[in-house]
């Protein structure tokens, strides 16, 4: 005999997934159309320009573990807390999510909060606010003199 409560549940996710699946086609077509008219228009205003050619932009999806700059200013923080002590982007990382309060040793989380929080450092080297020596996984990171 099967299990009814099981099969009512696995019928409500199915029809929620499809519904989801049903939008997302429909905003596909919305898009496509959209994406043709001004292709249309390109190629009249200028006919030696493939459309196609035009490489897609890469869209940012905000993440929604940081408000906006909120990383950046933990990263700064951390780095300010250990007194000019160079410091791993794991130790990095492992002082942002024990502070953040993020559950430790999740598998997705902290590879996609150590990918975030290289990205800062890397952005916030860039810009001269912090310092980098070594290189790769050895690499250590402090706060540049002026920051200090």
């Amino acid at each position: 005999m099967p299990e009814t409560h099981v099969v009512t549940a696995l019928r409500a996710k199915r029809a929620e997934i499809s519904g989801h699946v049903h939008d997302l086609e429909r905003n596909l077509a919305r898009h496509r159309a959209s994406l043709a008219a001004i292709d249309a228009t390109i190629r009249l205003f200028a006919p030696e320009l493939n459309p196609d050619s035009i490489p897609p932009k890469r869209t940012y999806r905000r993440t929604r573990y940081f408000a906006k700059s909120e990383l950046s200013h933990r990263v700064v923080d951390v780095l300010r807390q250990t007194a000019g002590k160079p410091m791993t982007k794991a130790a990095i990382t492992s002082a942002i999510v024990a502070e953040k309060g993020f559950p430790v040793g999740e598998g997705a989380l902290s590879e996609a909060v150590t990918d975030m929080v290289l990205t800062v450092l890397r952005r916030l080297s860039k810009q001269g606010d912090i310092a980098k020596s070594g290189t790769s996984r050895d690499a250590q990171w402090t706060l540049a003199p002026a920051i200090l």
